[in-house]
């Protein structure tokens, strides 16, 4: 068996000594080692495994031949591939040897490939033993900082050239354009725009195209399409430039223009063009242009490139065109690229997740992985945790379990699920975090209101020294949604006016957040202090005024806004009519119901909800029915408005077949909408489906009664006249009675006429040692059946105790 060949690792272990000795040798005796530290590899089955170019160079040593400064070059050239680099040095060693590394052949060859094999700082250490006078150094190693994102470094150094006795050339300008246009350095890159039309006014396209993707990398596209249509001759990496600065900036009809204006000059495009392009149409849903860019794409014969197949089935999934995309995914035949794969998934997924769900197990039967770009769209899209459980097991398979961008999505699966322990779990289980990461995580606590949990890990990304931008600063303040967050809202609202200043866009934000918290005025002192508001903004404020109360505010403000030009959206619109439920004000919203059909918001949950709630309320049970019987999926609060609705207009029966057909069409029920029940069954009279009910309420239901269903229970028995079975029911409760309870019994017992469960009762509240409030509200249930006498008895046993007045005059 013959020898194996060294590894770079041990030849570079044994340079360290070899390079120790050339340095110490004679020159006869340096050559004589120089020669040896090639003879490991003389071997003829060694030398096939080098590249040709570099056996040569190694047989003409072995044969005592001196290689010139171009047989150093082309050998040090053919070490550019995996696991010669080492080898390399050895060559560089034995020119150095010879003295040749002085020369720009020779030094350039060497400089260039440390700076493709990552080690740009011996790179560095190269370029001095270099010819400074030569440009083809100086060029070399200005390229070789841009490749390793030395960009500053790049432009320093064509400083320290130009300063010097060495004259820069069209190669020496792209390469530091091409730095200024990486770091977005454009006054760097005009004080090198100025300096190439001084030297060189008839600069070649090169240096041309480079300057037009500073300009275009740097933002100014003016600039860029000046010295676009200056140049005498523009090539198609010049048309590609110039399209790419246009797409960058999200000017999509500007690209396709100029892509119109390049096929008319008869410069065909490449598939760096092709993609350029299709990227801006994903942008605005051109499906017109993707269709003709997808025949150009197969007249050129581009499709044969992965990365153009890979953007056009991509594009047509972002704008929508999912059959398309489908059509040109099979044109591919076999596909066996995991990325394109990938890439058609992620698009799917966004628009119809059995689809996407169908293709990822037809690329799992394909024996391919997806990627994890293509983890994290199936995730994002995902609403079964169960499957995204079988999904998890198989990302950890795939080992993408701590990638930063599928550990987000994992944990937004799971937080969206409702299945926060999971979402935090993957979230601490992460090996690193961005934005994105700490975002979700802060908005699944928000939104499950852990408002708690949510503050402490927004505390904490601080002291990870992550600045949360606009949408983690909406996410923490959508956690001040109760009084108590007050104190923590402001001081949400202190770091953002430190360290953000003023933020016009999240105004909004604080609005609700102050509204929330019941600081009506606070939210509007940062309404009216926001130079320009949007419907967003009067969207949250009017919000703020009908939950807090504010019914005259939120109709002015509405007008205000309607008298600004603004159009009425579905938010406004569920808010006003919420409004005119609230204060009776049916006529003002059948006016909003019109201009809900008009401007057609109407299939909108929140606004039709709001109209179902708005007729029950105001006792219009057939305008309301017409409303809800148009709703294709309506949700638990509007089920209730239904139900609540037949049942305080006395029509019980229709509430007990609405409710039916709800928990029928798979709806469950809450507390609010069982309450709805109970009392559509007491004041109907409907004694033994209000007990059914009430029974299947944790039973069946899986709902604990609360207060108000015991309350309607005893109302439900005191009207039928059951008064004992009511007072039995009381003292079987499992909490303690309050006064709503007994004051129900007491007002059955007054209609009644049952004296003494009434003096029971009475003597019960006493006992209880209610406040003067509760004596009150006895008071007025006597007077509602007219028993004066003790209404006067009962006020003139009342303890009531009032504070002094204090004038301020």
């Amino acid at each position: 068996m013959p020898p194996r060949l060294p590894s770079p690792a041990a030849i570079t272990t044994a340079l360290s000594v070899h390079l120790r000795r050339l340095s110490a040798c004679t020159a006869s005796a340096a050559q004589a080692d120089a020669h040896h530290l090639l003879d490991e590899v003389r071997h003829p089955d060694h030398l096939r495994r080098l590249p040709s170019a570099l056996a040569s160079f190694v047989l003409s040593r072995a044969v005592g031949n001196t290689p010139s400064h171009l047989d150093f070059g082309k050998a040090l050239a053919a070490c550019v591939g995996p696991g010669h680099v080492a080898f390399a040095e050895q060559v560089y060693c034995v020119a150095w040897k010879d003295g040749l590394t002085g020369d720009a052949y020779v030094c350039s060859g060497m400089i260039d490939l440390l700076a493709k094999s990552g080690r740009f700082e011996d790179a560095l250490k190269a370029f001095e033993d270099g010819d400074r006078g030569s440009a083809v150094c100086w060029n070399t190693v200005i390229s070789g900082a841009v490749r390793n994102d030395q960009d500053r470094l790049a432009i320093d150094m064509f400083s320290d050239m130009v300063r010097g006795s060495c004259e820069p050339n069209s190669f020496t300008y792209s390469g530091v354009l091409s730095a200024c246009a990486m770091g977005a350095e454009l006054c760097v890159g005009r004080a090198v725009h100025g300096l190439v039309l001084r030297r060189d006014p008839e600069y070649d396209v090169f240096v041309g195209t480079s300057i037009v993707n500073m300009y275009a990398k740097s933002g100014d596209m003016i600039a860029a399409m000046r010295e676009f249509w200056r140049m005498p001759i523009r090539n198609v990496v010049s048309w590609t430039t110039a399209i790419a600065g246009f797409v960058q900036e999200e000017e999509p009809v500007s690209a396709v223009r100029l892509l119109r204006e390049m096929v008319r000059s008869g410069v065909s495009m490449n598939k760096y063009t092709a993609t350029s392009i299709l990227l801006a149409c994903s942008q605005m849903y051109m499906i017109r242009e993707v269709s003709q860019m997808h025949g150009m794409i197969m007249k050129k014969e581009l499709y044969l490139d992965h990365a153009v197949k890979e953007a056009l089935i991509c594009t047509y999934a972002n704008i929508g065109a999912i059959e398309l995309s489908e059509t040109a995914f099979e044109e591919v035949g076999t596909v066996s690229s995991t990325r394109i794969w990938s890439t058609f998934i992620s698009g799917v997924s966004s628009h119809s997740l059995p689809r996407s769900l169908q293709l990822l197990m037809r690329m799992f039967r394909q024996g391919l992985r997806p990627n994890d770009r293509c983890y994290a769209s199936v995730f994002s899209s995902m609403d079964s945790i169960e499957f995204g459980r079988q999904l998890h097991s198989l990302v950890i398979k795939d080992g993408f379990v701590h990638d930063v961008l599928v550990g987000s999505a994992l944990s937004t699966m799971y937080s969206r699920g409702d299945d926060l322990e999971d979402s935090y779990r993957v979230f601490k289980e992460m090996q690193e975090r961005d934005e994105v990461s700490w975002t979700a995580m802060v908005a699944g606590f928000a939104s499950h209101g852990h408002s708690v949990e949510a503050f402490r890990l927004f505390r904490i990304m601080i002291l990870d020294g992550f600045k949360p931008d606009y949408v983690t600063l909406s996410a923490i303040l959508s956690a001040c949604d109760k009084p108590e967050c007050l104190l923590k809202g402001k001081t949400i609202h202190g770091h953002i006016l430190r360290v953000h200043g003023e933020i016009t866009s999240i105004s909004h934000c604080l609005v609700s957040m102050y509204s929330k918290c019941q600081e009506a005025q606070t939210a509007r002192r940062i309404f009216d202090a926001t130079p320009c508001k949007d419907q967003v903004m009067f969207s949250s404020m009017i919000s703020g005024y009908s939950t807090n109360g504010c019914s005259a505010e939120a109709m002015s403000l509405f007008q205000l806004m309607l008298s600004t030009g603004f159009q009425i959206d579905r938010f406004i619109c569920s808010s006003i009519l919420s409004l005119c439920a609230d204060i009776a004000r049916p006529l003002y919203g059948k006016l909003l119901h019109g201009h809900a059909i008009k401007a057609g918001i109407l299939s909108d949950l929140s606004v039709s909800s709001s109209l179902v709630k708005l007729y029950s309320k105001s006792g219009n049970l057939n305008d309301s029915r017409k409303v809800f019987d148009e709703i294709t999926s309506p949700d638990l609060v509007t089920w209730t408005a239904i139900i609540d609705g037949y049942a305080q207009h006395g029509s019980g029966r229709d509430a007990l077949e609405m409710f039916d057909l709800m928990i029928t069409l798979g709806v469950k029920p809450d507390t609010v909408v069982l309450v709805s029940v109970l009392s559509a069954c007491s004041r109907n009279g409907l004694v033994e489906e209000g007990v059914n009910y009430f029974e299947s309420m944790r039973t069946i239901y899986g709902v604990e009664p609360m207060l108000h269903h015991y309350c309607c229970m005893v109302d439900l028995l005191g009207r039928s006249g059951r008064l004992q079975d009511a007072k039995s029911f009381i003292e079987s409760m499992p909490m303690k009675a309050d006064l709503m309870v007994w004051s129900t019994l007491f007002a059955a017992c007054r209609v009644h006429n049952d004296a003494v469960l009434g003096g029971f009762v009475e003597n019960k509240i006493r006992e209880d040692g209610y406040d003067s409030g509760s004596f009150a509200t006895l008071s007025n249930i006597l007077a509602n059946s007219g028993d004066w006498e003790e209404v006067a008895r009962v006020r003139k046993s009342m303890d009531v105790k009032k504070e002094p007045g204090w004038s301020m005059v």
